[in-house]
């Protein structure tokens, strides 16, 4: 994979003849994410398809060949047990009607409880025709699992007609009871109205009333206000009567239709006849597979495969593999960076030493002269001891520090040329990097700064009190781990220390504070508290342009070293693969 990357990258990096830079980078983008998402596309179908394919041939027997009598042998199987399934179900459904509400509501629960186990094994698995190649009995129990699924949701479709049959057979019962009441309650009061009218009739027959009619008399009134009471009653009976009977009507048409969906779910085996279709298919595009046309392949493995769902599901990991850096950068600019800013910075404390401020340097120049004062020598480097003057002691300092061997080593600080003379000048400059300077950093009798050893072309010491150098560890520190440096060496004074940096070194006054790039630190002075800080700007963090994090030195009246061109940007990319891993690590400890 590694390799179509690096062709990519080579394609872009291709000086196209009249195509704008920006085209360009358009296009290699472009390119690239074509071949990731061809790299995609292919590790999904591998894994689906290719793999098992590739087992059945190192077990020495036709992939498609097994496929094909596997799935016509799981077929024939299917298809006895699905014949013997219906004739079951037809025999059990007629039973239903017979059970209670409560019975088949339990019978409900406990299916729909198999259901779901079976539904859940059946979704863990793998794909029919991949089982067929890796798992001939795993493929038969998946398939008898589909096969009860179907038989339970036809029983489930069965049970459900049953309780409605069973519902509607109490609705209709007690709506015809209902009914009954109702009538009888008609007749009575029926009955009581024809009496009052009877009485009514009777008392109006009497030769007194016919002689004053015009007078109307108290038991008049009753008569004639019980027998209209009794009439409206029955009136009012007669409608309830004949709602009832509309009711007792649609009920009785409600279990009727229930009665014949009941018989037609028991009837009916449509959905366990389906369970082998699936299967049927598998079996036939396996056989077509393996003794079809060309023509007839292609299709059966374009279908069997599903390109078109392997396709999608590449372009989705593509979008995600694309959005997922500028989330993470959206979620670290947001949410991380200010946590890691509010933690407190790192502050070097220097035992038994009074904070003496450490003098600014001048601007670096490709060389510089060292003059030795008395009981002073000076140690530098092969590689930048320009000239020297005749007169004067010279030899072989072979490490800078013998308390600190494997500092010495890694930084490059051995074989050092040792030279004491009073008044003895020497040159200092890069003899091999021509893109190097020095400059001077004095440090005064109790001063100390943070340094970084490789940064040093010579130190001017007292030849009785070498330059003593403290390590000081910071591994709780938040910001020590975001640094990436968790050791730091501290250079104490008295001494003169000739620095080294590409295209120069800067030494300049913390004064409010400096922010600056973590490949360009030197060193500062120890006094001064280090720490990180977000980057200025977000569109530049997010289009990867500068990194999130940025050094920070504060609170504090010393100076601050940083190096102008580093060695990074000079080479235009960032060490990567082992010499990366080498100048993490040494970072880590402060070298």
């Amino acid at each position: 994979m590694r390799k179509f990357f690096v062709f990519a990258r080579k394609l872009a990096a291709t000086e196209w003849v009249g195509v704008p830079r920006f085209m360009r980078r358009v296009i290699g983008w472009l390119g690239r994410k074509a071949v990731l998402y061809i790299l995609l596309v292919a590790a999904i179908a591998a894994s689906t398809f290719f793999i098992p394919w590739v087992k059945q041939v190192a077990l020495g027997r036709s992939p498609t060949l097994v496929r094909m009598q596997v799935l016509e042998d799981a077929k024939s199987r299917i298809e006895s047990k699905r014949d013997v399934e219906e004739k079951s179900f037809r025999q059990a459904a007629v039973a239903l009607r017979s059970e209670s509400i409560g019975e088949l509501d339990d019978r409900r629960r406990a299916l729909n409880e198999e259901r779901a186990r079976l539904m859940q094994r059946i979704n863990d698995a793998r794909l029919p025709w991949a089982l067929a190649l890796i798992n001939q009995k795993a493929l038969l129990a998946i398939e008898l699992s589909r096969l009860r699924v179907a038989v339970i949701d036809q029983e489930l479709a069965a049970i459900s007609t049953a309780r409605d049959a069973a519902t509607s057979d109490g609705a209709s019962i007690a709506a015809k009871a209902d009914l009954a009441r109702q009538k009888r309650e008609v007749a009575r009061l029926n009955s009581m109205c024809n009496r009052a009218k009877s009485n009514v009739d009777m008392y109006e027959q009497r030769w007194g009333w016919k002689l004053r009619q015009w007078w109307e008399s108290a038991e008049h009134k009753a008569l004639v206000a019980a027998r209209d009471n009794r009439c409206k009653a029955v009136e009012a009976a007669i409608k309830h009567r004949d709602r009832l009977v509309a009711v007792a009507n649609q009920k009785d048409a409600v279990n009727r239709r229930a009665k014949d969906a009941f018989a037609r779910a028991t009837a009916s085996t449509e959905m366990i006849r389906e369970a082998g279709v699936a299967l049927a298919k598998d079996a036939e595009r396996a056989r077509i597979e393996f003794s079809g046309s060309l023509p007839e392949r292609l299709r059966v493995w374009a279908e069997r495969s599903k390109l078109t769902k392997i396709l999608r599901t590449a372009a989705l990991a593509l979008a995600l593999i694309i959005a997922m850096p500028f989330l993470i950068r959206l979620f670290c600019f947001s949410v991380l960076a200010p946590i890691a800013m509010r933690r407190p910075a790192i502050r070097l404390t220097v035992p038994q030493r009074i904070a003496i401020a450490v003098p600014p340097a001048a601007p670096s120049t490709t060389s510089v002269a060292v003059r030795l004062e008395p009981r002073e020598e000076l140690l530098v480097r092969q590689d930048y001891l320009q000239t020297s003057s005749h007169p004067g002691a010279k030899g072989t300092q072979w490490l800078l520090d013998w308390k600190k061997p494997i500092t010495s080593i890694a930084t490059g600080l051995t074989f050092l040329t040792r030279i004491r003379d009073e008044g003895e000048v020497t040159t200092v400059s890069a003899v091999r990097d021509g893109f190097a300077e020095v400059t001077i950093l004095t440090l005064p009798e109790d001063a100390a700064c943070v340094l970084q050893p490789r940064a040093l072309a010579a130190v001017v010491q007292p030849i009785r009190c070498p330059i003593r150098i403290t390590r000081h560890w910071r591994l709780g520190s938040l910001n020590a781990w975001l640094t990436l440096q968790l050791r730091y060496l501290v250079f104490h004074g008295p001494a003169r220390l000739v620095l080294k940096g590409g295209r120069g070194v800067r030494v300049e006054a913390a004064q409010q504070g400096r922010v600056f790039g973590q490949d360009q630190l030197i060193g500062f002075s120890a006094d001064l508290a280090y720490s990180v800080t977000r980057a200025e700007t977000f569109w530049p963090y997010f289009l990867g342009r500068e990194p999130l994090f940025k050094d920070s030195v504060t609170a504090g009246e010393g100076v601050l070293i940083v190096e102008e061109a580093p060695l990074t940007a000079r080479d235009g990319d960032v060490r990567r693969g082992i010499e990366g891993l080498i100048d993490a690590g040494m970072k880590v400890v402060g070298m």
